[in-house]
C-alpha cells in the first residue's frame, strides 16, 4: 500500500474536495490501514481545535512595523542602485563574464611569464615579422609594375611625338 497517496488527500477529503471515487477510495484504506486511521483521526480533530481557536489582533505597533517593510525595502533598493558594490559584479549574471577573464588573464600570465610561454611569445613575433616581411615585398613588387607601366607610358608617348601624332605643348 502507498500511504503516502492517500495521506496526501486527507486535508481535501476534510474540506470535501474529492471525488466521490477518490471519497470512497480513501475509505476503503483507512479501513485497511490502522496506522493512517489514526493519522487522520488526529488531522480531523486538530481541525477542530484549529477552527475553535479565537482570533487574536495583532497590536497596533507590529502592525505599524509590517506596513513599513515595503518603504523599506523601496528605499534599500535606492541605495543599492547608487552605489555599486561587490555585490553587482558577483550576481549570476556577472559569473560567467568573469571566470572567462580570469581564464584570459591565466593563459596570458602563461605566455607571457614561463619559459615555454616566451617560446611562445617569440614564434608569434617570429610569424608577425615574416607577415610584415611578405606585405614589404608585395609592395615592393607592385611599386616595380608601377615604374615598368609608367615607362611604357613614356616610351609610348616619345614614339607618339616622333611620329608627329602628338604634338607636345
Amino acid at each position: 500500500m502507498n500511504c503516502l497517496k492517500y495521506r496526501d488527500l486527507f486535508s481535501a477529503y476534510l474540506e470535501g474536495e474529492l471525488s466521490p471515487a477518490a471519497k470512497k477510495e480513501l475509505e476503503a484504506h483507512l479501513e485497511s490501514c490502522p496506522a493512517c486511521a489514526h493519522l487522520f483521526r488526529i488531522t480531523a480533530q486538530l481541525g477542530k481545535e484549529i477552527q475553535n481557536m479565537p482570533e487574536v489582533e495583532p497590536p497596533a505597533e507590529l502592525m505599524a512595523r509590517l506596513y513599513q517593510i515595503p518603504q523599506m525595502a523601496a528605499s534599500r533598493q535606492k541605495k543599492v542602485k547608487a552605489s555599486f558594490s561587490w555585490k553587482f559584479w558577483l550576481s549570476p549574471g556577472w559569473q560567467p563574464v568573469l571566470a572567462t577573464l580570469t581564464v584570459i588573464l591565466v593563459l596570458m600570465s602563461f605566455i607571457f611569464f614561463t619559459t615555454p610561454g616566451k617560446a611562445v611569445k617569440k614564434s608569434a613575433a617570429l610569424e608577425l615579422h615574416r607577415g610584415y616581411s611578405q606585405a614589404q615585398k608585395l609592395l615592393v613588387r607592385t611599386g616595380l609594375v608601377k615604374d615598368k607601366l609608367d615607362g611604357y607610358r613614356e616610351n609610348f608617348l616619345a614614339s607618339l611625338e616622333a611620329k608627329n601624332i602628338m604634338k607636345s605643348k
